[in-house]
């Protein structure tokens, strides 16, 4: 009951930070009202309240600011409260207005409204395309297949990962995904080596992790490495931000990137729990379920978390075998 009340509390406190966010701002520079000080990172509450807001609603926030003033807003013409949870969940405040899709000529000098909703047109039309490209693939498409819409698309997005993202390319791809009937003994046989290689790493194998002339016949009969690991029930290793680092357009003389083997920084399920990564996955739930929100590396025994990372190869993929994920940003003073 108690933690019902909690909750209950901290909806009612966010609606009392979302009308003041509204308001605006009621003092210049730095200045800030005391009442407010139980709001900030730095306090219990603040940052559970921060923890409260997902990406959207603080993204939307700031959106909103943008059409009651005309123009991307600067930081001093937003709540102080916008404009902290917004840089700690963020990094910075032109990346708070790259992911809110506004121009980051912010201030009265910066780019009117109307302009930059035209700009918003044209970068979703160049989004559309890219994902009608990864549907017709049935694959992530690189950078260098539309060097076009990547000239263009560099000055709102610094990698091709987080056009990725804003693309959701990865949905668009799943698209193509069917399972092959009336299967030759050959192609059963390809499926059977590709499965006993899974069982033996207990997780989906990499393309690099199977045999060249096998990776190759499968790809062909199939079309793509996810759909020959569809065909035996298993979904493929995916990094957590595809293309993170890649640029949008690659330098004169230099080599295209290869593709990384490394998991540190990937999802995928295990095949297989042994009973005490069971257990402590469990013990994640319950904890999840208690806080309202996927638990912190600090939130866990560390034990527990140092079993899990072994076990799953890093904490987010033991919170991903949950269903779970970990929470962006971290806590800063503002």
């Amino acid at each position: 009951m108690a933690e019902e009340i909690n909750k209950n509390q901290l909806l009612e406190q966010k609606k009392a930070v979302f009308d003041m966010i509204v308001e605006g701002p009621k003092l210049t520079g730095e200045a800030e009202a005391k009442e407010d000080d139980q709001y900030s990172l730095d306090t219990e509450r603040g940052a559970q309240l921060y923890a409260s807001f997902s990406d959207d609603e603080l993204l939307e926030l700031l959106r909103g600011s943008a059409q009651y003033l005309g123009h991307s807003p600067s930081q001093g013409e937003v709540h102080w409260i916008l404009r902290a949870y917004l840089k700690a969940r963020f990094k910075n405040w032109p990346r708070a207005l790259r992911a809110a899709g506004l121009s980051r000529s912010a201030g009265r000098g910066g780019m009117p409204s109307e302009q930059m909703s035209q700009k918003n047109e044209e970068y979703q039309q160049m989004l559309n395309q890219i994902r009608g490209m990864a549907e017709q693939l049935g694959r992530i498409p690189h950078p260098s297949e539309l060097p076009e819409i990547c000239r263009k698309l560099k000055k709102r997005y610094r990698t091709w990962g987080e056009v990725l993202a804003a693309a959701g390319v990865e949905e668009a791809v799943a698209v193509h995904l069917q399972k092959e009937e009336n299967l030759k003994d050959d192609e059963l046989r390809m499926l059977q080596e590709l499965r006993t290689l899974a069982e033996r790493l207990n997780r989906p194998p990499l393309r690099g992790e199977v045999e060249q002339s096998l990776r190759e016949s499968l790809l062909r009969r199939f079309g793509s490495w996810r759909n020959a690991l569809y065909q035996i029930d298993l979904e493929p290793v995916r990094r957590i931000t595809p293309f993170v680092n890649a640029p949008l357009q690659r330098e004169k003389d230099k080599q295209r990137a290869t593709h990384r083997q490394e998991l540190y920084d990937c999802h995928y399920r295990l095949l297989k729990l042994d009973p005490q990564t069971q257990a402590d996955l469990a013990l994640v739930r319950k904890l999840a379920q208690q806080l309202g929100h996927a638990p912190g590396r600090r939130e866990v025994p560390s034990e527990v978390r140092m079993r899990l990372q072994r076990a799953c190869g890093s904490w987010s993929n033991a919170l991903f075998q949950l269903g779970l994920q970990e929470k962006r940003g971290r806590f800063r003073q503002r």
